[in-house]
């Protein structure tokens, strides 16, 4: 009985040592859970739009509290292309090791900003009813001061070529990027000197400011007015790619999804694109800026009231202080007031009358505004040396 006691135990030490049992499956920690829902999400678009199968991802905590993190996540833009990182804010909720993980513009996240305590009031609200409620005009204005004229390098998609069309880069003034609309601003790739900023919108709209130097010293979850500084166009690289000159590569979405600029109006301007990237116009009022057309795309906010059919023009008073505004369209008529430099003006009609030469060329066309007074077109800027508005 001794020895097959022996023989029984020796038997179950073997077999114990042979089939051990299975470890724990490890849950992944929060950057990669993170990182792994953002591939899920936004893999294919980002491959498509990137061109490439390797994608890099990175994941930036902001606050946490009460078992809640709250945090920026990014798809970086690989080396050499011109392009926007493709981001997306985070709420990840952890349940002993395991994290449950919610993408901004989804319906999850959604659910859960309204209730996460990591939140502010206003992120709750802002995030927990975001729906878009402005199309074309999209209640967007450009990202620099009303009344000042920059240029732009055409519409084109995220990375360029890739569609849908939601970027337009722009340059010129006095290179202060500012914000197209009050909103909530957030900061991605921050470990380099200047960050990614983009901007929530109570709209449903957010926008994204990409290669700023400068940026605004704000914190993430900041409200920001309408044409608060942000930065200045420079050519910084933060999320990765590539520049060519100082400008602001602007972008738009709703949520984390990109959509298209073409057709809609922003800062009192229409957006189509042209046969291919980077070329296009703004248009308003039968006006048609094509791209590197020197700074007169002028901002008219987001609030645009001009009335359908009203022209605008910037004042240009060259060397003088102002300019003269006449009671008709001539040198031989009244002077009723002054027109100052950067004055923006609607332009009801036009009329033909004495020649005037000024910082705009010589011409004898004369813009009426709606007040009845005349100015010189040889000192508005309008785009063109062309009518703008019918005959008087």
């Amino acid at each position: 009985m001794a020895l097959a006691r022996r023989i029984a135990l020796a038997i179950a030490t073997v077999a114990a040592l042979v089939i051990p049992a299975a470890p724990a499956q490890a849950e992944p920690d929060l950057p990669q859970a993170v990182a792994a829902e953002l591939i899920a999400l936004h893999g294919s678009q980002a491959r498509e739009t990137f061109r490439t199968t390797a994608l890099e991802t990175l994941v930036e905590p902001k606050r946490s509290e009460g078992g809640w993190t709250f945090g920026g996540s990014v798809i970086k833009v690989p080396s050499g292309v011109h392009g926007s990182p493709i981001t997306a804010l985070f709420l990840a909720k952890r349940t002993g090791a395991k994290w449950t993980v919610h993408l901004e513009g989804t319906p999850g996240f959604k659910a859960a900003s309204r209730q996460s305590p990591v939140l502010d009031a206003g992120e709750q609200r802002l995030f927990g009813n975001q729906e878009v409620t402005a199309l074309a005009p999209t209640g967007l204005g450009l990202p620099w001061k009303q009344g000042q004229g920059w240029a732009h390098w055409g519409v084109h998609g995220n990375s360029g070529t890739s569609t849908p069309y939601n970027s337009i880069d722009f340059y010129g003034g006095d290179g202060r990027v500012l914000a197209s609309r009050a909103g909530k601003m957030y900061r991605f790739c921050t470990s380099g000197t200047w960050p990614f900023i983009k901007v929530v919108h109570d709209n449903g709209y957010t926008t994204g400011y990409y290669h700023l130097r400068n940026t605004t010293t704000k914190g993430d979850g900041s409200n920001v007015t309408e044409g608060e500084y942000l930065g200045m166009i420079a050519e910084q690289l933060p999320c990765g790619g590539s520049a060519n000159g100082d400008h602001v590569h602007w972008t738009l979405w709703q949520g984390n999804t990109a959509v298209t600029v073409v057709g809609k109006t922003i800062g009192g301007w229409t957006w189509y694109a042209g046969s291919q990237a980077y070329q296009g116009y703004g248009e308003r009022n039968g006006v048609k800026v094509y791209r590197s057309n020197c700074c007169p795309i002028i901002n008219y906010g987001s609030g645009d009231t001009t009335p359908p059919g009203t022209a605008t023009g910037t004042v240009d008073s060259g060397t003088f202080s102002s300019v003269n505004v006449r009671s008709g369209p001539g040198t031989s008529y009244s002077v009723v007031r002054q027109a100052y430099d950067g004055d923006v003006i609607q332009i009801s009609c036009t009329a033909r009358g004495s020649t005037v030469t000024g910082p705009l060329g010589t011409t004898d066309l004369w813009d009426r505004m709606p007040d009845g007074g005349y100015i010189s077109d040889a000192f508005v800027d309008t785009g063109t040396s062309d009518p703008v508005a019918p005959p008087c």
